[in-house]
């Protein structure tokens, strides 16, 4: 099993990494408490030894769902999509990969494959590139049987869209 994120750890127990006090109450596993310090070294020994930072977490179970966090549910669910939710961007790369299944080229070279001057496509490159990567455009696209990759050559910055094998 693979140990949780110490940020994901931190929150929690209520406590964040930016607003982490230098020394906080330590609870242990036979239930004393003690004052210490939350630096990486200390925060780090004092985890592996069990130790807490909220008395809730003493409780075997829940101890070791902070520490482990929860198994992920073994059914996948795909979301309802609402054709009409689905931005402009992500329905103009499926139109541009009807007849598709692979292009990879420049963010310009999609951009004038998708045409720039269309209500929802970015006016750029340089913004196509992060757009076409941000959640809301994968999502879509991964919904349409699409997948966006970054890719580099040594002089080079490419986009490569596929279609999904799965």
């Amino acid at each position: 099993m693979e140990r949780t994120r110490k940020t994901d750890w931190l929150m929690a127990q209520g406590y964040r990494t930016s607003t982490l006090p230098p020394v906080v109450t330590w609870y242990t596993k036979d239930g004393r408490e003690l004052r210490g310090r939350t630096d990486d070294y200390t925060l780090g020994l004092y985890r592996a030894k069990g130790f807490v930072l909220d008395r809730k977490y003493l409780d075997p179970q829940l101890w070791n769902e902070l520490e482990y966090g929860t198994n992920p549910p073994s059914v996948a669910v795909t979301p309802i999509v609402d054709i009409e939710t689905i931005p402009r961007l992500a329905r103009a790369i499926k139109v541009a990969m009807t007849n598709r299944d692979l292009w990879e080229g420049s963010p310009s070279e999609l951009l004038t494959l998708l045409g720039s001057g269309k209500q929802g496509i970015p006016k750029d490159a340089i913004r196509l590139s992060t757009k076409v990567m941000t959640p809301p455009i994968t999502n879509a696209l991964e919904f349409y049987g699409l997948m966006v990759e970054r890719k580099r050559t040594p002089n080079k910055r490419l986009l490569q869209l596929r279609r999904s094998t799965q």
